[in-house]
């Protein structure tokens, strides 16, 4: 493959590029999605992506390949937005570049570092654990901080390469505030992402704590080599008692990894959330309808415009005031009366 490609950057610059296939196998991704290696040949340095594109095979075919394929962008850019110019964070798979508004839509993301910590379950080394556990909150924090949340996050999304961590695959990502869906696999799924949520628990609406469940779960998985089936299991060791106390709970009754950074000693301040941008949220309403006009039925409907706000009650008329002053005048004349029949009584 040696093509010329043209696609936006993370900060909606127009790039073109020489796009060379590499000789480097990408792992492969669980279709409906793709992945490629390529290098770049940009004017000044040649830049090494995975271009992940939609295919029509796997559970979905093309809708679903496409609808992955926005989450990756969504959360790219959010992240991006997030940095405002500074260096992006390692901790979370960096978008370099996508292009939607084409009959073959694709994401250019950095390659991969490390390896899925399920290859480590267990047998981390104990100097490399606390920075794990720190690095993995600092990425879940950043997530809620741009308003998005992976939900899914487990032994195959993280990667460890002996310094930092790196969540990838943010195809299932979705913003705060949108409704809840089925998505994840066990045990890693929460509940409130489940086909049938537990008594108690309401599907609800996305939450900044949402991957706080799998976090902590994961943070056990990778220490102790198990998973946290049961809160009893917890007990044989204090230190993750401690730090995961109130994780398997419900979405409300959850800490969120601030705290959890807290009690390892990490009191950082967070990353300051974004600000609304309605000239974000106008280009995604285009996207959207740019993928509705090229595969119809591939994306989802335009949102309702909101109802217009309910006009203001008019004020109530000031009730007339009565004039009292005839009260005065009444206390004055009877006073003038009975001073005379005082006088004329004698």
């Amino acid at each position: 493959m040696n093509v010329r490609l043209s696609y936006r950057d993370a900060h909606g610059a127009r790039v073109d590029a020489k796009a060379v296939e590499a000789d480097q196998d990408e792992p492969p991704l669980r279709p409906p999605l793709e992945t490629v290696r390529l290098n770049l040949e940009l004017p000044d340095r040649t830049v090494a992506v995975r271009c992940v594109r939609p295919v029509d095979r796997g559970a979905g075919g093309l809708a679903e390949g496409y609808r992955r394929l926005d989450g990756e962008i969504l959360a790219g850019l959010r992240l991006a937005r997030l940095c405002d110019g500074r260096p992006y964070p390692r901790t979370v798979t960096r978008l370099v570049g996508y292009e939607a508004d084409t009959a073959a839509p694709f994401a250019l993301l950095e390659p991969l570092r490390g390896v899925e910590v399920e290859t480590l379950a267990g047998t981390l080394p104990t100097e490399q654990r606390r920075r794990f556990q720190v690095r993995l909150l600092r990425a879940v924090r950043l997530l809620g901080a741009a308003g998005i949340s992976h939900r899914g996050l487990g032994p195959d999304t993280v990667r460890w390469d002996g310094d930092d961590v790196q969540i990838t695959d943010f195809s299932q990502a979705a913003l705060i505030g949108a409704p809840r869906t089925v998505v994840g696999a066990m045990p890693w799924q929460a509940p409130e992402q489940r086909p049938e949520t537990p008594p108690g628990w309401v599907r609800g609406e996305v939450g900044p704590n949402d991957d706080l469940w799998a976090a902590g779960r994961l943070i056990f998985y990778v220490v102790t080599g198990e998973d946290l089936d049961d809160t009893a299991k917890l007990d044989a060791r204090p230190e993750l008692a401690a730090l995961l106390a109130g994780v398997i709970e419900r979405p409300e009754r959850r800490p969120d990894a601030q705290t959890l950074l807290r009690r390892l000693g990490e009191a950082d301040p967070p990353p300051r959330p974004l600000a609304a941008d309605p000239a974000f949220a106008r280009g995604r309403a285009e996207f959207f309808a740019q993928r509705r006009r090229k595969h119809p039925g591939t994306a989802p409907d335009p949102e309702s415009p909101p109802p217009p706000p309910a006009p203001a009650a008019r004020p109530a008329p000031p009730r007339p005031r009565r004039d009292r002053s005839w009260l005065l005048w009444a206390g004055v004349a009877a006073m003038v009366v009975l001073a005379v029949y005082l006088v004329l009584g004698r």
